[in-house]
């Protein structure tokens, strides 16, 4: 199965005609479901982008949102109101502050316990220790697809946990990586470990760092620039166009 994912809030600018701005969100679309993954510092931004991506709100038939911080659930309140019977998930570690942010919407709280949120596709539950986040594994019928916020609790755990989760390899990474803090050397040996995993493609944008970026560009053949309005498609045939 083909997946199309479409960034729509990034500090990296990619397509024209697509606002910037410091944070992250991406809609996801399996088959005829949609997934809005985080939305966010900026709900104007956000819409003015779905827009721009003729992406309607109606659209999405679920939310998730990563982590805690607002560059990535600021623009909920925006989005949620316009989008009908959505189905919101967050982590339990901060559901509340999710909750209070919107009213009368429902919301799914995700403990440490995977959940699958629709057919394939599912969500890893809380992992990390100061930051708890939540990312997002598909199954593509020939490979799985992992979408991150910001990767806090760590790229190399998040990506096994997924194994546990679904038994497979994962050959596409999309999302924020939060590299921007790594050595060199670490971000050598980072790159060796994708390699070994079966990696083939990695999107990587927001808060991955420019000189992570340039480390994965030159390293993984399937390296994909991305930024807001970046057009992903990926699926069992391991093809990006």
């Amino acid at each position: 199965m083909i997946i199309d994912i479409r960034v729509l809030f990034d500090n990296y600018p990619a397509e024209e005609g697509f606002e910037t701005g410091w944070g992250y969100s991406c809609f996801i679309k399996r088959g005829y479901a949609g997934i809005l993954f985080d939305t966010g510092a900026d709900g104007q931004k956000l819409i003015k982008n779905m827009q721009r991506a003729e992406i309607k709100p109606g659209m999405i038939s679920r939310i998730v949102i990563s982590h805690p911080h607002k560059d990535h659930y600021e623009g909920l309140k925006d989005i949620a109101s316009r989008s009908k019977n959505v189905q919101i998930y967050a982590g339990s570690s901060f559901y509340d502050q999710v909750k209070e942010s919107i009213d009368d919407i429902n919301i799914h709280k995700v403990s440490t316990e995977p959940v699958e949120i629709m057919n394939g596709v599912y969500l890893t539950g809380e992992l990390g220790e100061k930051i708890k986040e939540l990312s997002l594994a598909i199954d593509t019928g020939g490979g799985v697809v992992v979408v991150t916020g910001c990767a806090h609790p760590g790229l190399i755990k998040i990506l096994e946990r997924v194994k546990e989760i679904l038994n497979q390899n994962v050959f596409a990474l999309v999302g924020g990586l939060h590299l921007k803090d790594y050595s060199e050397e670490q971000l050598r040996q980072l790159v060796v470990y994708l390699k070994s995993e079966g990696i083939k493609y990695i999107a990587p944008s927001h808060c991955t760092g420019d000189f992570a970026r340039s480390i994965f560009k030159d390293s993984i053949p399937g390296f994909i620039e991305a930024g807001a309005g970046t057009h992903i498609y990926v699926g069992g045939s391991c093809e990006y166009i």
